[in-house]
């Protein structure tokens, strides 16, 4: 009875400082960071597991009917990863017509790419269909996407095995690469959460580094284009964390194959809809951006 009144009371203390830290957090800036940190530092303490959104389900390719794949030795294939404003968050959805040679690789088949794009999470837009039409325009090459990125994920999170991640886009990648589509490029775009609960920047380095290092050495023609990212809600990360974004140019700066992206933390909330995730005019102006540099380094 006793040992029950303890973790009861444990329990409720818990709860309590998870409250108060909250709160506390909303409206400082280290504190938000500190606070993550220490439920990071409680859970393991307590033996609990980390819990994860499961990857989408390959055996569901929300009841799309597949297409015709392109020539693969015309095709530029794209990896696209990362965490929510790499998957299905825009405010609004948009999608490629037949004509417009646009494709995505899910579950051992090509689908005509459109929102929300397979293989990422979340039910709303993406900004691969208008990037994609737009690669496809400036290369004269059909253009197909590979896609991964789980919202709310750490860098961490794609390293641990356990998640499932990783393992779900590596073999997704694999099988494209099977039937020929090997990458040319990876967009990757995370650092928001990392932002939010991450104070030790050399381990963020670290685990940037193992995590583009593992994806270069299974696409060994690819490049990988690395966005700056750290925006998003919350008082610490309201304008950017310019520290995390310094990581990333880091990263970029000392692989040969890895190209400094464009540092969506430039976009204000003009460009967002909830002062994180962007809406139709952050999609635009992002593509324009990426398109811009894809033309310019595979043109």
């Amino acid at each position: 009875m006793l040992t029950f009144l303890r973790l009861l009371l444990l329990v409720a203390l818990l709860f309590c400082a998870f409250t108060a830290g909250a709160i506390w957090s909303s409206t400082s800036n280290r504190p938000a960071q500190l606070f993550a940190s220490t439920k990071s530092n409680i859970r393991q303490m307590l033996g609990l597991p980390k819990l994860w959104a499961p990857p989408p389900d390959e055996a569901d390719p929300l009841g799309r009917t597949p297409v015709p794949c392109p020539d693969p030795e015309a095709t530029f294939v794209v990896v696209t990863g990362g965490q929510s404003n790499a998957a299905n968050t825009n405010s609004r959805q948009t999608e490629t017509a037949p004509g417009d040679g646009v494709f995505t690789w899910f579950a051992g088949q090509c689908f005509t790419t459109r929102d929300p794009v397979l293989g990422a999470s979340a039910t709303g837009g993406s900004l691969w269909p208008v990037i994609g039409k737009g690669v496809a325009a400036e290369l004269g090459r059909p253009v197909l996407f590979i896609n991964g990125a789980i919202g709310g994920t750490q860098v961490s999170d794609w390293l641990d095995e356990r998640s499932g991640y990783l393992g779900a886009l590596e073999r997704r990648i694999r099988s494209a690469q099977a039937a020929g589509f090997e990458p040319d490029l990876v967009l990757w775009h995370q650092g928001e959460t990392d932002a939010g609960a991450m104070t030790d920047m050399a381990a963020l380095d670290a685990q940037f580094r193992a995590l583009t290092g593992r994806l270069l050495a299974l696409m060994p023609k690819s490049r990988l284009y690395l966005f700056g990212a750290s925006k998003c809600i919350g008082a610490n990360r309201a304008n950017g964390v310019p520290e995390v974004v310094a990581v990333q140019r880091a990263v970029a700066d000392a692989n040969d194959r890895i190209m400094r992206g464009m540092d969506t933390d430039q976009l204000d909330n003009d460009f967002r809809k909830d002062g994180c995730h962007f809406n139709s005019l952050g999609r635009d102006a992002i593509a324009r951006q990426v398109v811009a540099d894809i033309a310019a380094a595979f043109r």
